[in-house]
């Protein structure tokens, strides 16, 4: 495929652009000779002193650039507090003991990018964060040429490494491995990156060392693909670590970026036994997460995250790493990927969490907000230390937020009724109007004559003002996962990884760079329906 004008190639990104909770703004022409040295869009780079605001508002904007910050400084470079981190590599958390989780994982440290490359698409002229992500290309090119526990580099089982030392070398205790969701959020995340190499039409920085985008993608991205071709039908460990099975989250996001690899080996002419391996990758793993995989269930409304564990009876399958994937792994009109954040089983999947985890954790009846304090999934027993009782996560209760927020942003600049049937009711109950008379119920009788269990389905028509009550309720319930997070946080802004499901004091590993993602890109999806 060879684009020959600026035009076309926006056409080409917007194919295959993946920040998960970003929707690009267009773009103009912005010459390499416009890069600019200053940080211009960050106030500080110190930690704030100022005590967090208590009006939700002003703690949104507070939070938002607090988040920022401290999502900077724990990624080496001149925005990091931490002088003994190389340039590009990105922490966990600052955190070296109980627990210790100063090591740069291939998931986190990609999910993280993926966010540093949303502020590079809002301020293209600022070299300092172009700077820190093509260090972490380059440090990727090295610890993809590292044998290690997880495998060879001649067989690419490597790449299924889940965590490095900061220096760049291997971490060689025993740990959940091989992870294979990983190498296609590095991949997704570098290929993010290009986008904006062609969005801009802007070189590579670094040329001495990465040449240019061609480089990139054969070198850095390429590997990554190849391990998402190979072992997308191998089991692995889950993205918390700790059961071995076929994961939703893992399929999904590999299917994501073997299906922006294709377009990428087009574009750049890779061989054709190449592309056509991608496309029998992407025929068969599709097939896998909608029919064979289990993650389907005839008796559960929602998606199973682990099926093998499902039917051990130890796990009911309810778990946000699904909600997680379908943000990564979707834009609002992606539909490339199959479970987009409109779909009934996803849903339903945070419905159901709600509903098992505000009885579960006793600090969501201290207050009366809409939304409540969410977990990982409910047998959860990781303390942030050890196993004994699991906690509400800022990750997890951002989450629900941010998807909300996207899902109404879906339905708002799609102009799409809002469409009620067996799938998803247990999601829309709560924003149901009483009196739905703009609506249309479409229930029928079967064959028999009898009624049916439920109904068949309910419209709420675009912009009426049942459509219009709706919204809103969606709103506001969003902003009360918001205003959990508001109260459990630590001071200045500071977020760990958990919070006391009891006393609702932080606790875990401290300045989870996860924490702050979450959050942040909760806030920037509220923000976008204001």
């Amino acid at each position: 495929m060879k684009l020959t004008s600026l035009s076309s190639i926006s056409i080409f990104i917007l194919q295959f652009s993946i920040i998960s909770s970003l929707f690009i703004p267009s773009a103009q022409y912005v010459p390499q000779s416009l890069f600019t040295l200053a940080a211009t869009f960050i106030p500080s780079l110190s930690v704030s002193t100022a005590p967090v605001p208590s009006n939700f508002e002003d703690w949104l904007a507070y939070q938002e650039d607090v988040s920022l910050r401290s999502i900077l400084d724990n990624v080496g470079g001149e925005f990091s507090s931490d002088t003994h981190l190389l340039p590009g590599v990105i922490i966990a958390s600052p955190s070296k003991a109980d627990p210790d989780y100063y090591y740069q994982w291939t998931r986190d440290a990609a999910i993280t990018l993926n966010l540093v490359t949303e502020q590079v698409y809002k301020n293209p002229r600022n070299s300092s964060l172009v700077n820190l992500i093509e260090s972490y290309i380059e440090n990727t090119l090295v610890l993809q040429k590292i044998p290690n526990r997880s495998g060879s580099v001649e067989s690419y089982e490597n790449l299924g490494e889940p965590k490095f030392v900061v220096n760049l070398t291997n971490f060689d205790e025993n740990w959940g491995r091989p992870q294979r969701d990983g190498p296609a959020l590095r991949a997704i995340s570098i290929m993010n990156y290009l986008n904006v190499l062609h969005e801009y039409n802007i070189p590579v920085l670094k040329e001495s060392t990465l040449h240019n985008a061609s480089f990139i993608y054969y070198e850095a991205i390429k590997p990554d693909l190849i391990y998402s071709i190979k072992y997308w039908n191998q089991k692995g460990f889950d993205l918390w670590e700790e059961i071995y099975d076929y994961h939703f989250f893992t399929s999904l996001v590999q299917l994501k970026s073997l299906q922006m690899g294709l377009k990428y080996a087009q574009y750049f002419s890779d061989s054709q036994s190449f592309q056509d391996e991608l496309s029998d990758a992407i025929t068969k793993l599709s097939d896998f997460i909608s029919h064979d995989s289990g993650f389907i269930n005839p008796f559960k409304p929602y998606v199973v995250s682990g099926p093998s564990i499902y039917h051990t009876g130890k796990r009911n399958g309810l778990d946000i790493a699904t909600v997680l994937a379908s943000l990564y792994t979707h834009e609002d009109n992606d539909t490339s990927v199959p479970y987009d954040i409109d779909n009934g089983y996803i849903l339903t999947t945070l419905s159901s969490l709600v509903s098992d985890m505000k009885f579960r954790y006793p600090i969501n009846f201290q207050d009366n907000f809409l939304g409540v304090a969410l977990g990982r999934y409910p047998e959860d027993v990781y303390d942030g230390y050890r196993q004994t009782e699991g906690n509400p996560w800022f990750i997890s209760t951002a989450t629900a937020s941010e998807f909300i927020y996207r899902f109404i942003y879906n339905l708002k600049t799609n102009k799409k009724d809002i469409v009620i049937n067996n799938s998803n009711i247990d999601f829309f109950k709560p924003f149901l109007p009483l009196d739905s008379t703009e609506s249309t119920d479409d229930d029928e009788d079967d064959d028999d004559g009898n009624d049916k269990d439920d109904f068949d389905e309910l419209i709420i028509r675009y912009n009426t003002k049942s459509y219009t009550m709706m919204l809103d309720k969606m709103f506001n319930y969003a902003d009360g996962f918001l205003k959990v997070v508001q109260k459990h946080v630590g001071l200045n802004g500071e977020l760990s990884e958990q919070f006391n499901k009891v006393n609702g004091y932080m606790q875990g590993a401290t300045k989870l760079t996860w924490s702050y993602g979450a959050v942040h890109q909760a806030i920037i999806a509220r923000k976008k329906l204001l």
